[in-house]
């Protein structure tokens, strides 16, 4: 399936701000009273804090976008837990994805979109979690006094997350890879930089 230019856009803007995150995560240390930080752990946290924020602004847009766009994936495709069809769907495609996994390969993209959309959705429910936690989190924290019992509650909800977006990212960009692999050029269908 061809995606519009400001799905393809939004996408990126996306997944630049979420790999940001994960990398400026690694580096960062988060303040406390008394805590000695290098330069380097201060920037990340600050770098984390600002692109965090960047990220719930793309997020909210990408879902706006989703909600009023007329072409691409429908959002039933995203989250087909609340439809039999979908869901019957879902198993097929699954299915026919086993089938390739079989043989070593991956079905053709153009074959069924019910797997791709389903874990695409959920991607986006978890960087949904992710940006809304850390958002919450950020406004919650009164960082010269230390962080209180809700701030810190939902702050390691956010680093529970923080572990399904690693694997998550690892899944997709790896899955991308194979398809790329096989001769499918996802990526290129996907850059906003591709006509």
């Amino acid at each position: 399936m061809r995606h519009s230019l400001p799905t393809r856009l939004l996408h990126l803007l996306l997944a630049t701000a979420i790999l940001a995150q994960l990398a400026t995560s690694q580096l960062m240390r988060t303040p406390r009273p008394g805590r000695v930080r290098t330069p380097l752990e201060s920037a990340g946290f600050a770098v984390h804090e600002w692109v965090g924020l960047a990220a719930m602004a793309i997020l909210l847009a990408f879902w706006l976008w989703l909600t009023l766009r007329r072409l691409g994936t429908v959002p039933g495709q995203l989250f087909p837990w609340f439809s039999r069809t979908r869901l019957l769907e879902l198993r097929q495609d699954a299915l026919r994805y086993l089938q390739a996994a079989r043989r070593l390969s991956l079905p053709e993209p153009e074959q069924g979109e019910a797997v791709a959309a389903a874990l695409h959705g959920l991607g986006l429910l978890i960087a949904l979690a992710m940006a809304t936690t850390g958002t919450l989190g950020w406004l919650s924290w009164d960082q010269a006094a230390g962080m209180d019992g809700f701030a810190r509650a939902v702050f390691e909800v956010h680093g529970t997350l923080a572990n399904l977006m690693w694997a998550y990212v690892i899944a997709h960009v790896g899955a991308a890879i194979l398809h790329e692999l096989l001769g499918h050029r996802l990526l290129r269908r996907m850059s906003p930089f591709t006509p």
